[in-house]
């Protein structure tokens, strides 16, 4: 057994632990941090960039976004049915943090969109070298927070996984750790922040908190090691259970689809393909789909919680020659390349969710659905595009295209998730609650093990607030903790 002792211990090194690391060091807190991984960075390593409203970059990009207005319109997203105060406090200060981070030596790419009518909130980080940003490129992020900690005097202990809390007279005073060489450690510690990235990967915690089960009608991205190890130990030393769920977006059923693997299925995503249920009836306008939390929830209501969404050689012809209708920020090159070659092996190597076929009845029973409820469906719709109005949805004109090519193509779309939301619950200053509702002294919570800024879908018009939550909550968490101990 070794023995740390030291003013601040963090648990886990993605955005919220880093950002916590360095606030805390900068506060004049001796800090060390314990993280299972041998990398930091955790899931943002993933992504591309943080939210922030009023940045310079924002403004430098002529977006009229105010504070106050961000404000309001994400509370009336949610209804109310979130935390004002956590939400007013994240949003007020995230410019500051953008400024926080490039002090760090952090560079942007730009502020961004994520569809056409979200904000442009999202920071996107560039990327390490230079050149275009894509997915991973906040990678480059976390690695100058973890540089600017070390600098500041920070210890991170990777491969070193947190087995429990140590507490004493009702206060947190440490924690155990054990590292994959076997040596075991008995850390002292004033405080204690837990930032463990939620429980997302962990399917008898995602069965158990929320009705969904993993790979079955939910698909996350699966990041190692997001468990929920940080909530149980939380829970384990009295803290009060916070209200839990998953981050509801559009899933993709094809591994890999999310990550580029199979740029095809963006132009499933386009305003023109139709969407249906297992039975072949058609059940949205299909350009609110763009929007990839609608997209969830239209998905959540369907029977099996799938969605088929169906185009054809046509299209794909005119989105090469003009463009997609909805681009994308995240994969930015031409989808509709090799498309036939590329789906048509998607279709043998997945053939639950990727279908290709001459006909729409092939399509109907590659599908598992009645091909004369799918036919008169694609009929239907091919009437409402020749007389240019919509009956039953009533999408815009200019997406209607009837399904009449060669070739006809389909994808099974299920609901996904960046991950989990909550678990741990805290106050406006990310002090950790008991059962009673009081503080636990030197217990603190951050990023998506405390998250409860979502009313149960992630707000894809303000994009970036997953991983800006994470940094913001952890910064704060890191100064709070840092002036406890100062005054303790």
């Amino acid at each position: 057994m070794k023995f740390i002792k030291t003013d601040i211990a963090v648990v886990a090194a993605g955005p919220a632990g880093l950002a916590a690391a360095a606030a805390a060091l900068e506060g004049g807190a001796d800090v060390c941090v314990f993280e299972k991984s041998n990398v930091s960075g955790g899931a943002a390593n993933m992504g591309m960039g943080p939210f922030a409203v009023e940045s310079h970059i924002q403004q430098r990009a002529m977006d009229p976004l105010t504070k106050e207005k961000a404000f309001e319109e994400y509370m009336e997203y949610n209804y109310w049915n979130v935390d004002a105060k956590i939400v007013r406090d994240y949003f007020f200060r995230s410019a500051d943090t953008i400024e926080w981070l490039e002090s760090m030596g952090v560079e942007f790419f730009g502020a961004m969109k994520n569809f056409p009518s979200s904000h442009q909130t999202w920071h996107v980080v560039k990327p390490e070298g230079g050149g275009m940003p894509g997915t991973r490129c906040a990678g480059a992020m976390n690695k100058k927070i973890q540089e600017y900690c070390q600098e500041k005097g920070g210890h991170f202990y990777f491969e070193t996984p947190v087995t429990d809390l140590i507490k004493t007279d009702g206060k947190i005073t440490g924690l155990h750790a054990k590292a994959a060489d076997g040596t075991e450690y008995e850390v002292e510690a004033k405080a204690v922040i837990v930032a463990t990235g939620g429980f997302g990967t962990n399917p008898e915690m995602v069965k158990e908190c929320t009705d969904y089960t993993l790979l079955k009608d939910m698909f996350t991205f699966m990041v190692p090691g997001v468990v929920g190890d940080g909530i149980k130990m939380v829970w384990d030393v009295g803290g009060m259970h916070g209200r839990m769920m998953m981050e509801k977006i559009q899933g993709n059923t094809i591994p890999g689809a999310a990550t580029g693997e199979y740029p095809g299925f963006l132009c499933f995503m386009q305003g023109s393909p139709i969407a249906v249920n297992k039975y072949g009836y058609r059940v949205c306008n299909e350009i609110v789909m763009q929007n990839p939390s609608l997209h969830a929830n239209i998905i959540d209501m369907q029977q099996d919680r799938s969605v088929f969404k169906i185009l054809d050689d046509k299209m794909i012809k005119l989105f090469a020659k003009k463009g997609l209708e909805f681009p994308s920020e995240v994969f930015p090159g031409d989808p509709t390349i090799d498309f036939d070659e590329r789906w048509t092996d998607a279709a043998e190597k997945f053939p639950d969710c990727a279908f290709v076929a001459d006909s729409i009845e092939e399509l109907a029973e590659k599908m598992g659905m009645d091909p004369e409820i799918l036919t008169e469906t694609v009929d239907t719709y091919n009437d409402y595009c020749e007389q240019n109005y919509d009956e039953d949805f009533f999408k815009p004109r200019k997406y209607m295209k009837p399904l009449d090519g060669k070739k006809f193509y389909g994808y099974r779309f299920s609901v996904g998730a960046y991950g989990s939301l909550g678990g741990i619950k805290t106050n406006h200053r990310y002090e950790v609650l008991d059962k009673e509702g009081k503080v636990i002294p030197g217990l603190y919570g951050a990023g998506n093990d405390a998250n409860e800024i979502y009313n149960g879908t992630y707000c894809y018009y303000f994009p970036g607030n997953t991983m800006g939550f994470a940094i913001n909550s952890g910064r704060f968490a890191g100064e709070n903790a840092a002036e406890y101990i100062s005054e303790s």
